[in-house]
């Protein structure tokens, strides 16, 4: 009423094109001073949530109109009211997706507040439910088909995954705690823009094709209810029409809940743990009932004789313990010694935090690895010709319709967090760009890479070159924050010297150098060599290492790269989004 009262009591002064004196408030707040005055301000409406108060907005400017025009005594011209109209529409719609930034906002570049940290249990759940992924049913039935022993699989996975626990908690942990940012904006910062651009398309590229073979493995689960015939171990293109959509109706569902962010992941993972975990233990169960357990052959037994025999399925390699050692640590390369990960950690509230990655490795990879070869065991059991590794047919033999839900929450959970890590890759190469937008465009990216069954197939090659060409990245990161400074050498150099439009155009050279020979030592070692896909990581993390922190030394030494503090003209302030500055 008393908003009808204003808009009556306006004078002709107030009507004029002027500058809105609530303007001081806000640059956005609308007020009667324009020419289509606005009855509530935007600052008020923006505390309460874009979806309060829009419908209510709505009826009070139509009402206040009619109830002025009728005092006023005057009729509003069609022209004027469909201005008005269009007015209010375009209001209405800037509202709603200023609503929508904020509630997805994922602080792409600048610390996350304290009051968005997050404990323990968040963690565990997000990472249990991350590496118990559907690609774990697809990945342990090739340590059958590459005829490792059980010897090799139950001693070489537990060292690989305790190697794998501990780089998160020493090596990820504390620089996410320190920084708190992005782990692409946090090598902007060290390397440069023009070196971390060709970083974010690689690693954009790489978690796309990740999560498109989660797509895979969830279509798989849907082909086996649907009787649509799902790839062999050999298929490397798309041979079936109908798997394809399939895979592709996956792949947008579960980009949707990404883009959703860190929140909406955090809690999806905390809720779906508990089910992954009890339908793991049914499959498991029921897999050893199925292989003859019994008091006469118990489970080693069952592990030695049924299951990892040591004959290789025609087509594969050779698998011994060191394989197993080294891809159990190396499969998450990019995550943890790459440091791709501190994007995640980053909402971690101490460093500690990153042992809950222990609930990843160990109930999900090693446990989920080893009844995937339980399982993969039953179906050659049955059909000693039937050799693919497509787990929505193993698991519905196994354990019928639940089995199928398994594997297709296993797929969804875990490709959520990754493709959230590829959108953050994205928008960190367009800053303008929102994160639930980056999010969509690599989720269809990973959509189309699913209908592809090479980056299931070929997982295990797929995740061990991927570390190969992202690790020095992160070897580089860690190394210029914690190493370098003992050295009397300035961490983050981009940062330090660019100049202060936040868009760091100095380039570090002595990564770009470590980069590229880090490259060309190791993927022709990995290729050509006997030197396999799966040691090569040890030599590039090595290289990189050492060959960073002697250029950056020889580099200062030369006069090629500053070192020292700033200058008093280059302050230690970036923007943020909001154009507002803050310290770091």
């Amino acid at each position: 009423r008393r908003l009808r009262i204003r808009r009556v009591g306006i004078s002709e002064e107030q009507r004029s094109p002027q500058r809105c004196p609530c303007s001081t408030l806000s640059s956005r707040a609308p007020c009667f001073s324009s020419p289509n005055p606005h009855y509530l301000h935007q600052p008020l409406l923006s505390q309460r949530g874009f979806s309060l108060g829009i419908p209510k907005m709505t009826a009070s400017i139509n009402d206040g109109a009619n109830l002025s025009t009728s005092l006023l005594g005057s009729e509003p011209t069609t022209e004027n009211e469909s201005s008005r109209r269009q007015s209010r529409r375009r209001s209405s719609v800037a509202t709603i997706v200023e609503g929508v930034d904020s509630r997805v906002h994922a602080y792409e570049r600048e610390r996350v507040p304290d009051d968005r940290l997050k404990g323990w249990m968040s963690f565990f759940g997000l990472f249990s439910s991350r590496h118990t992924a559907g690609t774990e049913f697809a990945i342990g039935p090739l340590f059958v088909a590459r005829g490792a022993t059980a010897i090799d699989v139950i001693v070489g996975l537990f060292v690989g995954n305790l190697l794998a626990v501990l780089s998160w908690r020493f090596l990820v942990g504390p620089l996410a705690c320190k920084k708190r940012l992005t782990a692409y904006y946090c090598m902007e910062r060290t390397c440069g823009r023009r070196l971390v651009v060709a970083y974010d398309l690689i690693q954009a590229f790489l978690l796309a094709g990740l999560a498109g073979a989660m797509f895979t493995v969830s279509g798989t689960a849907f082909a086996a209810i649907f009787d649509v015939q799902a790839p062999e171990l050999t298929d490397m293109v798309p041979n079936n029409g109908w798997f394809v959509l399939i895979v592709i109706v996956c792949g947008l569902v579960t980009t949707v809940l990404a883009a959703v962010g860190f929140t909406v992941v955090a809690v999806f993972g905390e809720i779906m743990t508990p089910v992954l975990f009890a339908g793991i233990i049914y499959l498991c169960v029921q897999s050893l009932r199925m292989l003859g357990i019994s008091d006469e052959c118990g489970l080693w037994c069952i592990l030695s004789d049924h299951v990892y025999t040591g004959e290789v399925v025609s087509g594969q390699t050779k698998f011994g313990m060191a394989h197993c050692i080294f891809f159990s640590w190396f499969c998450d390369l990019q995550l943890h010694i790459g440091q791709n990960d501190l994007s995640l950690l980053r909402f971690a509230k101490t460093p500690n935090v990153a042992w809950t990655s222990a609930g990843g490795m160990y109930l999900g990879h090693y446990f989920a690895w080893i009844v995937a070869g339980f399982m993969y065991a039953v179906q050659l059991q049955e059909d000693p010709t039937q050799t693919s590794v497509a787990p929505g047919p193993i698991a519905n033999l196994v354990g019928g319709t639940f089995g199928l839900i398994i594997i297709v929450i296993a797929g969804w959970s875990t490709a959520n967090p990754v493709i959230y890590s590829a959108g953050l890759a994205l928008q960190n190469i367009v800053p303008s760009m929102r994160a639930w937008q980056s999010t969509i465009i690599v989720g269809l990216l990973a959509t189309v890479a699913a209908c592809f069954p090479f980056f299931t197939n070929r997982v295990i090659e797929f995740l061990s070159f991927a570390g190969i060409l992202v690790s020095p990245m992160g070897v580089m990161v860690y190394a210029d924050n914690f190493i370098l400074p003992r050295f009397g050498i300035e961490a983050e150099y981009s940062y330090q010297f660019s100049d202060c439009d936040d868009k760091f155009s100095k380039t570090n050279m002595p990564a770009v150098l470590t980069w590229i020979t880090a490259e060309i030592v190791s993927l022709p070692l990995a290729v050509f060599t006997p030197v396999s896909v799966y040691f090569a990581p040890v030599i590039t993390i090595s290289w990189s290492l050492m060959v960073y922190i002697i250029a950056s030394k020889w580099f200062v030494q030369k006069g090629w790269r500053e070192c020292g503090e700033k200058d008093s003209s280059n302050q230690s302030i970036f923007l943020s989004e909001g154009g507002e500055s803050s310290s770091v």
